[in-house]
């Protein structure tokens, strides 16, 4: 039987027309021409993906392996797509594939310097771009490997054989207006295939608006709104949504769309298209786009806490507000990329900052550059110029400098002490040296979180500069807390300690709660708290409940109360044992005293430091326990 993906290769191929010129040049190339690196420039729309599945058909037909590639689908850090190339090196003859280039650009100098010469020399890439290729690629030896084709647009006898395979079943259009409509199309594949199927005439921009009214069927219209504000659509995502209905059905008739475009994990719409249609429907139906948005977050948001973190970035997606995204930026590659410490940047970062008075900072700052380079991150644009830089740790895997760092050391204690967690980005900075707004900035964060190895972390510690109102806006917008007692005003620096607790379900839970907080719902509340021993850590930091959980209590107050009177009988899991006992003495003295610190309790009990905390930590796991029974009974 058939598979869905064969049925989307069918049509496909049966559909594509004309580039004789482009295609005869790719088989001279796969035939054993001396390029092996093709950069295929061309703007939107205007037929590159569709060229390069019909090069792949063929180098296929050739006994090539393919490796595919989409820039959408790739972050801008280097391993990703190393790892990604992997399989190269053992295929033999293979073409490899970088479609949307432009958005991993920023990897351009690592592609051509060190990843692709380290390819078999069987292996041909292409990559296709909406930009002109770099200067690099024309020298240094390159020359005869490479070269650079620009795609137009297609002529008027294949825009009319386009046009005729994709006009819908009894629909006509008036010879006199094709033509028109024809020419208005400026060679664009895209224009033409909507345009046909619609009936319209016009820009893409019109085509693209045309969709929405052009008697698209109800089940076609849901079908459609889920596509437009989705990262990726596949069947089991359209089922989702719309229970009941079926998603395979409705998968077919998206993957024939001339709009869509295939991914590795699903079908996407053409970028133009989707915010077209997704636009149009917050203003035609607000209250229905809203609701299609929340099924979405929730399906992603199941599969992500599943166990593909990955698929945060589809949680991204959906976020409209434009001051969570200046922190949360999908759109971080197209410029820069993350690389490691390389030799220069100590001494061309130091001097930027000297330039501003942060001379001491700095001293303090390059430690981490000189022997902790693995907790660093450097923004770089393809020209290898520094955008930014940023340094980051969690508490699992801080350096000793870290310990010592008059920033992260006290950030580090807190964190262990008071919050009991290793889920936590500590960002020491991140620093933006472009003065553009948003962008590095939000690349840094992303290269941080990834940089610690902290999966879906729950504590992000952000260094807030009160000078910054874009910064202190965006802590705002997360919900973060100023905490004034690890504020730093040191070496020529006054930054703010702002801690985001981003939930007992991390990132992945803040990011579906935000969806649907900006959609005008409440999030649903879940009973059971996956680590009650986080809940018991509020009692040493009650302000934390100011944020729930609401099945606590309606006030901060109510369930600070009724969280004591929980672990009191909670208590009862300890026994009459010495060590027992002593274990419940610890946590009534931790947790329902009078607020002494952890210093003074292991004093009077004459432990040291690392035994009290040992000990504590194994008591509260047990009293989390029984609080989890008691809910799970409850619940």
């Amino acid at each position: 039987m058939p598979t869905l993906g064969e049925r989307v290769e069918r049509r496909d191929r049966a559909h594509f027309v004309g580039r004789r010129r482009e295609l005869d040049r790719f088989d001279e190339i796969l035939d054993g021409d001396s390029v092996h690196v093709v950069h295929l420039t061309g703007v939107g729309g205007i037929g590159k993906s569709a060229l390069l599945r019909e090069v792949a058909r063929r180098a296929v037909a050739k006994r090539f392996a393919v490796v595919w590639l989409d820039g959408r689908d790739l972050p801008p850090f280097p391993a990703v797509i190393e790892t990604a190339l992997e399989p190269v090196h053992t295929n033999g003859p293979t073409l490899v594939v970088i479609d949307s280039y432009e958005m991993v650009s920023s990897l351009d100098n690592r592609l051509r310097e060190l990843i692709i010469p380290e390819l078999p020399e069987s292996t041909i890439v292409i990559m296709a771009s909406r930009q002109r290729p770099s200067v690099g690629w024309f020298d240094g030896g390159w020359d005869v490997l490479f070269q650079a084709m620009t795609l137009d647009g297609l002529g008027l006898d294949e825009l009319r054989q386009l046009a005729a395979g994709h006009v819908g079943s009894g629909d006509t259009i008036a010879e006199g207006a094709l033509e028109a409509f024809l020419r208005d199309a400026h060679g664009s594949p895209l224009a033409v295939v909507v345009g046909a199927q619609t009936g319209g005439i016009g820009t893409v921009a019109e085509l693209a608006e045309r969709l929405l009214g052009n008697e698209v069927e109800t089940d076609r219209y849901r079908t459609l709104s889920v596509a437009a504000i989705a990262r990726v659509t596949t069947p089991e995502l359209l089922e989702a949504v719309h229970p009941g209905s079926d998603g395979h059905e409705s998968y077919k008739w998206l993957a024939d769309r001339s709009f869509s475009e295939p991914l590795a994990d699903g079908i996407a719409l053409h970028a133009l298209v989707a915010e077209s249609v997704a636009q149009a429907l917050r203003v035609r139906d607000p209250a229905g786009e809203a609701d299609v948005r929340r099924r979405i977050a929730d399906d992603v948001y199941t599969r992500a806490v599943a166990g593909q973190f990955t698929l945060s970035s589809d949680l991204q997606h959906l976020v409209v507000d434009p001051d969570v995204r200046w922190g949360f930026s999908a759109d971080v590659g197209k410029r820069y990329r993350i690389d490691e410490v390389r030799d220069g940047d100590i001494e061309y970062i130091g001097s930027l900052l000297k330039a501003v008075d942060l001379e001491e900072w700095w001293d303090v700052t390059s430690v981490f550059f000189r022997d902790h380079p693995e907790f660093v991150g450097i923004a770089r644009d393809r020209a290898g110029v520094t955008g930014g830089y940023y340094v980051a740790v969690s508490p699992a895997n801080a350096p000793a400098a870290a310990e010592r760092d008059v920033l992260l050391g006290p950030w580090l204690q807190y964190c262990r002490e008071t919050l009991g967690s290793n889920s936590a980005v500590l960002a020491r900075e991140a620093v933006d040296l472009t003065g553009e707004r948003g962008e590095v900035t939000a690349l840094l964060g992303a290269g941080g979180i990834l940089g610690t190895g902290v999966v879906n972390p729950r504590f992000v510690f952000l260094p807030i500069a009160p000078t910054l109102p874009m910064a202190k806006a965006f802590s705002e917008a997360l919900g973060g807390q100023h905490i004034p007692t690890l504020d730093v005003n040191a070496h020529g620096m006054n930054l703010e300690c702002h801690l985001v607790d981003l939930g007992v379900r991390g990132l992945l839970g803040f990011q579906r709660d935000w969806i649907y907080r900006e959609t005008g719902a409440v999030p649903p509340t879940d009973l059971a708290d996956p680590d009650p021993g986080r809940l018991i850590r509020l009692l040493r930091d009650p302000s934390g409940l100011g944020l729930g959980p609401q099945w606590l209590g309606p006030t901060p107050s109510k369930r600070l109360a009724n969280l004591r009177a929980m672990v009191t009988e909670a208590l009862i899991v300890f026994g009459e044992h010495r060590d027992d006992e002593l274990a419940k003495s610890i946590i009534e003295a931790a947790y329902l005293g009078a607020g002494e610190s952890h210093e003074t309790i292991a004093r009077r009990f004459h432990l040291s430091r690392s035994a009290y905390f040992r000990r504590l930590q194994s008591a509260t796991t047990r009293v989390g326990d029984e609080l989890a029974a008691r809910q799970q009974a409850i619940g």
